[in-house]
């Protein structure tokens, strides 16, 4: 990689260290509340068998198996994974949670396929806020995210369509390495995307730009529009 090359893709979290070194606090990072886009999205949808890819802390799949799903999360962060775990179980909710990379995880040798043999693959396949590692593009990420879709089943994205105006210094006060440096996703970009790399057809079920009210570090409010595509995998 060239000089300029890295430069332009600094702060991109490319190693399983960065993200245990952003977890590496006593406290979470995360509010422990279900994404209110997937909340949404989701309560319409017949519950089967879901996977979340990146569920760091777990809240998006806690929420699903209260609501019926059979679900697992994969993250690259142990101590993502354990907290995940921990909150499931502090709630008396039947989850399962592995450390696992889309790109390479297999299924057929998890805890949730031993306990529920495969049937062919996950009926919802959720993916929010994912960040692409190096040396991946998007369109590879979006593509090994959706290999896990059952035929009929759906890929959920929700992404940021713009950062707040203090992330970037927030991350390099944190130092952590995970700049949340990006150009604006949509979701049709994300759809082109992934009808792109992909071998199977897809339709559009729900793709729309979402507002929701955050809060700053420092108090302050904002608004910010986040991606949410909702594709349906179609069989012939």
């Amino acid at each position: 990689m060239t000089e300029p090359q890295q430069a332009a893709n600094a702060g991109v979290p490319d190693s399983v260290a960065a993200w245990e070194e952003r977890y590496s606090g006593s406290d979470p990072i995360w509010s422990g509340k279900p994404n209110e886009a997937l909340v949404a999205t989701v309560s319409s949808l017949t519950p089967g068998r879901v996977l979340d890819v990146g569920c760091g802390e777990g809240a998006d799949v806690i929420w699903l198996a209260e609501h019926g799903w059979e679900a697992t999360g994969i993250d690259l962060s142990q101590t993502a994974v354990d907290r995940a775990a921990e909150a499931a179980a502090a709630k008396g909710v039947t989850a399962s949670f592995e450390v696992g990379d889309v790109s390479t995880w297999d299924p057929s040798g998890s805890q949730a396929e031993a306990e529920h043999p495969r049937r062919g693959g996950y009926d919802l396949v959720v993916g929010c806020f994912l960040h692409t590692r190096l040396p991946d593009t998007r369109e590879e990420l979006v593509g090994k995210v959706a290999e896990h879709v059952a035929p009929d089943g759906r890929l959920l994205l929700i992404s940021h369509a713009e950062m707040p105006p203090w992330a970037e210094n927030q991350d390099d006060e944190l130092g952590h390495g995970l700049g949340h440096h990006h150009e604006p996703v949509t979701p049709n970009g994300d759809f082109a995307l992934l009808i792109g790399g992909s071998p199977v057809r897809w339709e559009i079920d729900f793709a729309e730009l979402r507002t929701r009210e955050v809060e700053g570090p420092d108090g302050q409010p904002a608004e910010l529009d986040d991606s949410v595509l909702l594709a349906h995998r179609i069989t012939d």
